[in-house]
Formats: C-alpha cells, sequence, structure tokens
C-alpha cells in the first residue's frame, strides 16, 4: 500500500488510497505497443499493480513463488514455451485469473481454454471494447482476490458461497449465511478450514473493492465519453466510506496478507516447509 493514514490530510487523499497497487496484474503479449496500450488503459485504476512481460518466459521470470498474480491479461499466440501457447494457463490457470486476448476467433481454441481455466476470452481487434474489457477485469480480479480456489463447475459450499455473495453482496456475514442456507458458524468454518479466512474479513475486503471499482469506473466511463456525470469527489456515503477506512487501517496486516497470499493455510505450510 502507497500512503499511510497519517501522511495526507483529508482533502488531498485521492479516494480509496488505502487500496492502491494491492491487485496484482501481469500483462503478456509479445507486442509492446499492445503492452503499453493495455498498462496505460487499466493504470486509470489506481488498485492495480501492472507488470508486463512480452513471452511467457518472461513471464515466468516474475512469476516466482511467493508472488501472486490476481489476474493476467495474455495474447494466446505466445508459444516460446515449448511451442505450447496455453503454457501459462497450463501452469497457473487454477490460482489466477486469466483474460484471454485472440487476434482469431477459434471454437476449439475457445474450448481449450476455457477448460484450462481462462476466465474470458476477448477479441483482439483493432478497436477493444475498453470498458467491457475493464468491466471484465475488474470482475475476475476481485473474484480471484476473495477466493483464489473459486471455479464455477466446482460444486462445493466455498464456491456457492463465493457465487452468492458476489450476487446479493450480503451487508453481514449472518445476511450471507441465511442466503446460503446455512449457519453464521457453519459459514464461517468454511472459509478458515479452505483458505485461513475470517469471513467478516472477506465480506469487507468484497464491499470495500466493490465500491472503490464502482467509483473508478464511474471516472472511467466519464473519460470515454468526455462528460462528467460522476464527480470526482462523489462517494456514495461518506460516513460509510470514513467506516471503512478505519477499519481497514485497524486490521491492514490481516487485509493485506490475504489480499496477497491468497491461501494463509496453504502458504504458512510452505513456509515451514
Amino acid at each position: 500500500m502507497v500512503y499511510s493514514e497519517n501522511q495526507m490530510s483529508n482533502k488531498e487523499r485521492p479516494p480509496y488510497y488505502f487500496l492502491d497497487r494491492s491487485i496484482n496484474v501481469l500483462l503478456v503479449d509479445d507486442d509492446e505497443s499492445m503492452l503499453k496500450y493495455l498498462a496505460e488503459l487499466i493504470g486509470a485504476f489506481p488498485m492495480y499493480q501492472i507488470e508486463c512481460a512480452g513471452s511467457a518466459h518472461k513471464a515466468l521470470s516474475v512469476w516466482e513463488p511467493p508472488k501472486r498474480f490476481h489476474a493476467c491479461i495474455t495474447d494466446l499466440g505466445i508459444d516460446d514455451m515449448k511451442g505450447d501457447e496455453f503454457y501459462l494457463l497450463r501452469h497457473f490457470g487454477r490460482q489466477t485469473a486469466f483474460l484471454v486476448l485472440t487476434g482469431t476467433p477459434s471454437p476449439i481454441k475457445g474450448f481449450t481454454a476455457g477448460k484450462l481455466g481462462a476466465r474470458a476470452l476477448i477479441e483482439k481487434s483493432c478497436v477493444i471494447d475498453q470498458l467491457a474489457l475493464m468491466k471484465a477485469l475488474n470482475f475476475h480480479a476481485l473474484l480471484n482476490v476473495i477466493n483464489p480456489m473459486f471455479l464455477r463447475r466446482d460444486d462445493n459450499t466455498l464456491s456457492l458461497s463465493t457465487d452468492l455473495l458476489f450476487s446479493k453482496s450480503p451487508v453481514q456475514v449472518t445476511e450471507w449465511a441465511l442466503e446460503l442456507g446455512i449457519s453464521d458458524r457453519e459459514l464461517r468454518h468454511i472459509w478458515k478450514q479452505h483458505l485461513g479466512a475470517n469471513a467478516k474479513i472477506i465480506l469487507f475486503i468484497y464491499q470495500v473493492y466493490r465500491r472503490a471499482l464502482a467509483y473508478y469506473e464511474g471516472r472511467f466511463m466519464d473519460a470515454l465519453s468526455g462528460l462528467h456525470l460522476h464527480s470526482e469527489a462523489a462517494i456514495e456515503d461518506r460516513s460509510d466510506y470514513t467506516r471503512m477506512e478505519e477499519y481497514f487501517f485497524l486490521h491492514r496486516s490481516t487485509i493485506s496478507d490475504y489480499i496477497e497470499f491468497g491461501n494463509i493455510v496453504n502458504f504458512a505450510e510452505k513456509i515451514i516447509r
């Protein structure tokens, strides 16, 4: 995180400054101009820490454990690793949200990418739908922050509770559990058992990032349209924003560790080994 709570006055702090560069995104493309284009596009959302690689081999050099990338946007035609254009997806598709760019739509390649865990297939044309790309990245990056193990085809309570979190946006853990049809205690146990996570912290992370991403999506749409429908200073609920800011700093270590490592239980076991 870039700023401390004491570094700036309230007026100087940009909205959601405490989330700056907390979500890691890797861009992989052998076209340097495309890498620059994507980096500038995603740079409009300050919560993203962006790294670029011109090849799969270069990507591997920055993808060293315990480094975690929450999302990866990659060109499908990169085959410098064993002639396999699915190399990165094959090795990291279960733990990272992949958005795959392809210049030639192919049902077979799309099917293969999906089977390997790709979350979205985006046509790489002369004009990329910037808003659609950012909405897809924002959704899947946050989904990976919350539950790096999530796949919709996994019919388990952890995946179901994650899906429900995004579809219902519960306000409290009790509401979340009721929507799922289980007790608070059961819901807390599920997240603790699988990801070493406190369900209340997970709910907070979801709520604060969802609001921050929505805020910057509004600013992004203003820039694309040339209009100014979203006031730069507009925060939906100032008192609620202040509450979130205070809660973040109160639990900063726990929140930051979870975002950085994802599965605290597994990470701790790897360190011990």
